[in-house]
């Protein structure tokens, strides 16, 4: 005989009653963690949702998309798959994969996932959008701009099609730029322009002015005068080929007697990257330098350099380089007198968040007139939103000749809008028993 138990009953009555206001109070909860830039914390919490409601297409992707803005795209990528097995038709989850998909380089993939899209949501812009957008980071601009242009066609009144569409326009123009950078051992001011043609073409042009002082009483030693064309054709994502030609001629205040002194150069230099995975792009490159002495004599310095970097997951990115110069000795005396010095090119970046990043970079041999052994650079950068950021960067440039020279710098980027970037910073300087403070300036504006 069955006893019923009234106050079991309505105990069970409630829990059955008050758990979907429990639910609802624990996604709240981890919407506002997410809210709040805590994706970690709403992720865990997201976790715990799911795990108690696997069905739920909802909670996955509010664990996915909690994944996702705290860079962890693998465990993201899971998420949406599932959350496409329970609704395969779902446009949030496809367009959340051909996003991540082409942030990791994975452009196929990502084209795969918006194509999906396409079919499952032929009203939603973001298909057409998100398919456009994967097609530019390819460098494929010819149809990147079809697709801008249909989206535009068929969503006239939309803003955000219009917008994106005014965005690519401006990376698929023209641009100019200038630079200007002063401290107690150089000045260098540079003013180019560079132009997008056909789908996958670039050339540019540079000029280039860069004065030496001594370091003891900061009086001007030379000015070199450097005018640089560059054409690159992109293949693809990180897969590049890029050629230049550069002619440089030297003009000095001091007079001077070493042999090795430059007069004028020609510099041919030939890059190609490609990516050996998407996460893994190799690179080569050969420079010849065929060189003119102040004396008259004449010799070609010849550099070959090879690179990897790296991406080990959304968060660490790493470099390395290494390369052999053939140059002259900083003590010859003839042109016969020539060394081979083995280069290297170290470097990390490490994103801590959505906003905040740092760097380091060592680079040995870095300058034109080998005067330097290696550059030091640490750099640490922070978004304060769309418009502004900051940018603070230590540099140690250790001279062939002493005394060494350090630097501390900190500026700022304002990027108003898609046609303008500018930089402005002051930083200070010590080289020997001299320092100073000095600025940089450098705006980039696109058609």
């Amino acid at each position: 005989m069955l006893v019923r138990r009234p106050g079991l009953t309505c105990a069970l009555s409630l829990l059955w009653l008050f758990a979907p206001l429990a639910l609802a109070a624990d996604e709240r909860d981890a919407a506002r963690l997410a809210g709040e830039g805590r994706f970690d914390e709403a992720a865990a919490a997201y976790r715990a949702l799911v795990a108690a409601n696997p069905q739920s297409v909802r909670l996955r992707l509010g664990l996915a998309d909690a994944l996702s803005k705290d860079r962890r795209w693998d465990e993201a990528l899971a998420e949406y798959e599932q959350a496409i097995k329970l609704s395969p038709n779902n446009a949030e989850a496809l367009s959340s994969i051909g996003s991540i998909r082409r942030w990791q380089g994975h452009i196929d993939e990502s084209v795969k996932a918006y194509e999906r899209m396409r079919v499952a949501a032929p009203q939603d812009s973001a298909a057409v959008l998100g398919l456009a957008g994967t097609y530019a980071a390819d460098h494929d601009f010819t149809r990147a701009q079809q697709l801008y242009d249909e989206a535009a066609k068929r969503w006239p009144g939309d803003r955000s099609v219009q917008n994106e569409r005014y965005n690519f326009a401006r990376q698929a123009n023209p641009r100019v730029y200038v630079y200007f950078e002063d401290d107690l051992s150089f000045q260098t001011r540079i003013g180019g322009g560079a132009v997008p043609f056909l789908a996958r073409e670039e050339i540019a042009a540079e000029h280039q002015q860069e004065l030496r002082f001594l370091s003891q009483t900061g009086l001007k030693t030379f000015e070199r005068t450097d005018n640089r064309l560059l054409y690159t054709h992109y293949f693809g994502f990180n897969r590049a080929l890029e050629m230049s030609f550069k002619s440089s001629s030297f003009t000095y205040d001091v007079p001077t007697t070493s042999f090795t002194a430059i007069d004028k150069f020609d510099e041919v230099r030939v890059r190609y990257a490609y990516p050996i995975i998407p996460e893994q792009v190799a690179s080569a490159r050969y420079t010849a330098r065929p060189t003119t002495l102040i004396g008259g004599e004449k010799f070609t310095s010849h550099k070959i350099e090879a690179e990897i970097q790296s991406q080990w997951n959304p968060s660490v990115q790493t470099a390395l380089g290494t390369g052999l110069l053939h140059d002259l000795k900083d003590t010859a005396v003839t042109t016969s007198d020539t060394t081979n010095q083995v280069l290297w090119r170290l470097g990390a970046q490490v994103t801590l968040s959505d906003r905040a990043d740092v760097s380091l970079r060592y680079i040995t041999n870095p300058d034109l007139d080998s005067s330097i052994y290696s550059t030091t650079l640490i750099q640490a950068g922070y978004t304060f939103s769309e418009t502004y950021s900051g940018i603070a960067r230590m540099r140690f440039d250790d001279y062939k000749a002493p005394p060494d020279q350090s630097s501390y710098y900190a500026g700022v980027r304002i990027t108003p809008n898609s046609r303008l970037w500018t930089e402005f910073g002051i930083k200070y300087v010590t080289r020997g028993l001299r320092d100073g403070f000095f600025g940089l300036a450098s705006v980039v504006y696109r058609f």
